[in-house]
Formats: C-alpha cells, sequence, structure tokens
C-alpha cells in the first residue's frame, strides 16, 4: 500500500531539518539530541561501534535516532564530521529520500521521520530520525537463536528482490540490517548511502555482501543452525520475485 509522505524544512543559522509533518509537526534541533531524550526517560542505546543509534520517544511515537559516523582509518582521526556538502547531496538528506520514495510505494524500509545537517565552518554532521519497526529482531539475531527455516530465507530473499527491483543498491546488505517483525515480516534499515542503480549487475554484490556476513557469524560461533540449502532458500527466494 503507497503513503504519502510529505516533505517540510526549518533551519536557522547552523541547522537544517529535513522532516515530515505528519510525524514531527514542529522540528527542533534537540530531537537529534540523545541527552534530550535520557531527559524524558525515553532513551535507549542500541547497536554497536560506528553505527550507534538509540530507540528514542514512546508509542506512537517510538523512533530510531542515528548519529552519522565514520569508518575505516578517517573515522578513527574525524569521528562525525564530513567536508561541507550541498543539503540535497548531505548524507542525512539523501538517506530521508530515498527512504521516502521506498516507503511511499509500499516496500519493507523504515519511514523516515527527520533528517537533520548541522554546519560548522568547512563541515558537517548529521543525523537521522526513522520509525522503529517495534520488537524486532535482526537476521543474526534469529540464526543465534536457531529457529530460522528455509522457508524464512525464502522470505528473505523475497525482500531483498523487493528492493532490487526498485533498482535499488544497499551499502551495507548485512545480517544486522535486516529485521524481522512479530509478525513475520521482513523489513531491510540502515540506507545510508543507499543508490538507485541501473541494470542488474551489482545485485549479485549485495548478496555476496551478505553472505560474507553470514560466514563471519558463523566462524564466530560454530554451532549456529545454518546449511547451505538456507542459503539455496534465500537465493531461489530472490530470483523468483525479480
Amino acid at each position: 500500500m503507497s503513503v504519502t509522505i510529505r516533505e517540510a524544512r526549518f533551519q536557522d543559522h547552523r541547522h537544517h531539518i529535513l522532516y515530515d509533518p505528519a510525524l514531527l509537526p514542529a522540528p527542533a534541533v534537540e530531537c537529534f539530541d540523545p541527552e534530550h531524550w535520557r531527559q524524558q526517560d525515553a532513551c535507549t542505546a542500541v547497536g554497536a561501534g560506528r553505527g550507534t543509534a538509540w530507540f528514542v520517544g514512546h508509542p506512537p511515537n517510538a523512533w530510531v535516532l542515528r548519529r552519522y559516523r565514520r569508518g575505516g582509518l578517517p573515522g578513527k582521526l574525524i569521528r562525525d564530521h564530513y567536508w561541507h556538502t550541498s543539503l540535497a547531496l548531505s548524507r542525512p538528506w539523501r538517506e530521508f529520500r530515498i527512504s521516502a520514495r521506498l516507503h511511499a510505494q509500499g516496500l519493507p524500509v523504515p519511514r523516515p521521520v527527520a533528517a537533520c545537517l548541522t554546519r560548522s565552518g568547512l563541515t558537517d554532521t548529521g543525523a537521522l530520525l526513522t520509525c522503529r519497526i517495534p520488537d524486532a529482531q535482526s537476521l543474526g539475531d534469529r540464526m543465534l537463536a536457531g529457529n530460522l527455516t528455509p522457508t524464512d530465507w525464502r522470505a528473505v530473499g523475497q525482500t531483498i528482490a523487493r528492493l532490487h527491483g526498485a533498482q535499488l543498491w544497499h551499502a551495507d546488505l548485512n545480517i544486522h540490517n535486516l529485521l524481522c517483525d512479530p509478525q513475520g515480516a521482513w523489513h531491510v534499515i540502515d540506507l545510508d548511502r543507499a543508490r538507485f542503480r541501473n541494470g542488474h549487475f551489482w545485485m549479485a554484490g549485495n548478496l555476496q555482501r551478505l553472505r560474507r556476513s553470514v560466514d563471519k557469524l558463523r566462524d564466530q560461533h560454530r554451532d549456529v543452525g545454518w546449511t547451505e540449502n538456507d542459503w539455496a532458500a534465500l537465493i531461489h527466494g530472490h530470483t523468483e520475485s525479480r
């Protein structure tokens, strides 16, 4: 089912916010500060490493707050600052718009709430708010729990195929960025640096990236319940849904 997502803007001398007025009628810079939510007893840290995020707010406004971080060697030197760029090309604004476009088409990605770009001299920092998928478990968590069936793996492949059908290339498709909700539906999160691309040659690379993530978990947990038949079910689901 398609959903119309409106887009509005707010800015002061340093902060530029792109937001959905249906979800956030009165945007404020404080919405992107974890401390603001901690003071309301509405902030829980989740994840680890560069992609650290927070669950903020309360239903029906239960959201995920994520700040943009650098990876690799640059991330060791400059944690969260990026060279100044245009608003449209900034990472938070691009992810907001990509997410909004996909969500509006009824595809399984979190609905974006707001994106903030903060400018300081020649560099920018950014943050993003998206709707939380309640009580969701990652593919990695489900693998460790040992309760995945070939039908589940097939559904994962079908979900990825839906996004590939929209010509979406995911920059970091891994076992942490695929979430299963309590109804058994799969969702794809973390669309930072995702792009719309023509053709289909790049799709195999997305699947190979996911396979490396699966193999890494297997190397770390030798007793994880997984077989090559499970991966074959995923590929079958992806192929039949394209």
